[in-house]
Order: structure tokens, then sequence, then C-alpha cells
């Protein structure tokens, strides 16, 4: 590292105007970092070394935080892409139709911690009692209005009939919901999804991964019921 003369004008200037203003590097964080600053023995800047020091430090744990906050969004997308994977082969695996429901339940609550949801379908599906809602026709053109370009919506509003007709009870107190539209060639319908948690499927959440979910689902509708 280059040392400047002490003795040039420059110099000379700059230890005025320290002399003039013995606080001025106390505020300069980004200069402080730059520093190299002597020791007590050599004279007084022990408080300014001790500042140097603090400031390094808290710069450090600021990386580190962004370090941190980093790896923990690397993880959540493992884990993610894990859980969509694990429905894949699920889903391949399933016989029927009524099979393939029951996958998409279990996954959904199991692996991506999913609340609440309701299956809903536009005709019952064959040989599937139960594991589905089926709604009235008008219904079911609201529901799909909330998803106009066949992709997942989050951040949606339900009426507090229909919240009750696919959550029961527990629908008025949701904080938040998505939808997932199932449209294939075959299968016309939707998954609802609820949260207590008012961020989770807020506005502003986003949707990707329910768009995959989906794009899965109506594959494996689709084949079921294609099949002979």
């Amino acid at each position: 590292m280059a040392v400047a003369a002490a003795n040039t004008p420059e110099a000379e200037a700059v230890l005025a105007y320290l002399r003039a203003h013995p606080d001025f590097l106390w505020d300069q964080e980004d200069l402080l970092a730059a520093m190299t600053l002597p020791h007590v023995g050599r004279g007084s800047a022990a408080s300014l070394l001790e500042r140097q020091i603090a400031l390094l430090r808290q710069q450090n744990g600021q990386l580190q935080q962004r370090i941190d906050a980093v790896l923990s969004v690397v993880r959540q997308n493992a884990e993610l892409g894990a859980g969509l994977l694990d429905l894949a082969v699920a889903l391949l695996q399933s016989l029927d139709c009524g099979g393939v429901l029951e996958v998409v339940q279990r996954h959904l609550r199991d692996h991506f911690h999913v609340e609440y949801l309701a299956l809903v379908m536009r005709e019952a599906l064959p040989g599937v009692v139960g594991q589905a809602a089926i709604l009235a026709e008008a219904d079911f053109r609201g529901l799909s209005v909330l998803a106009p370009a066949a992709r997942a919506a989050s951040g949606i509003a339900l009426e507090p009939g229909l919240r009750s007709d696919l959550f029961g009870g527990e629908g008025a107190g949701l904080a938040s919901l998505a939808l997932i539209p199932l449209r294939g060639d075959n299968a016309q319908g939707a998954i609802v999804l609820g949260s207590n948690d008012p961020s989770r499927y807020g506005p502003e959440a986003g949707v990707d991964v329910l768009d995959q979910i989906g794009r899965l689902v109506v594959a494996a509708l689709d084949r079921c019921l294609a099949e002979p």
C-alpha cells in the first residue's frame, strides 16, 4: 500500500482539517473500515481503533445475516422441489381418479403444509365419492373467474356462502385464500387453499409452485379419465 508523504501540502491540509474537527472520523464509517490506524503505543487512537473494530464487526454481522437469508431461500426451494418430485411420482402411481385426489390431499397437507384445502370438480368423477365438492354451475363459474388465465391466483376473495360450502364453519375465519385451477381435456375443477396467516396466500404471494402443482394434477386426472 502506498503511503503519502506527511509533509506535502495535501497532507498538511488534511491534518489541519482534522485538528479543527476532531470528531470528523467518528461518523465516517466507509473511511474507517478502509483505514489503517495506529495502536495505543504510537499515539492516542485507541478509541478510534475500537470504533473501527466495532464497525467491522457490525458489517460482518450484516453480511452473515444476508448469507443466512440466501441459504434459507435455497433450503426452502430445495424442499419445494423435493415435494413436487414426490407428488409427481405418487400421481404416476395412482391407479384411478380417487387415488389421484387422495394423493393430492395427502401431499398438500404433509409435504406443502397446507392448513385447509377443498377439491372442487365441475362434474362428478367416475368412482369418486365424497372426495371433491360438486358446485352448482353458477358457483363454479364464479370460482373460475378468479383465475381467468388458467394460472393459480393468490389473495382471492370468496362469498361467505361459498366459504362455508368449501370449508364448513372454519371458512369464515380464514385470513387468506388461493386458487389452483384444474382445466384439463377431460376434467374441470379447482383446488382452493386456505390459511390462518394473512400473508401466506396474500395478494403478493408467489404462485409458481401452485401452478406446477396444478399442471401435475391436471395431467394425472386426464390420464386416469382417458384410460378405458
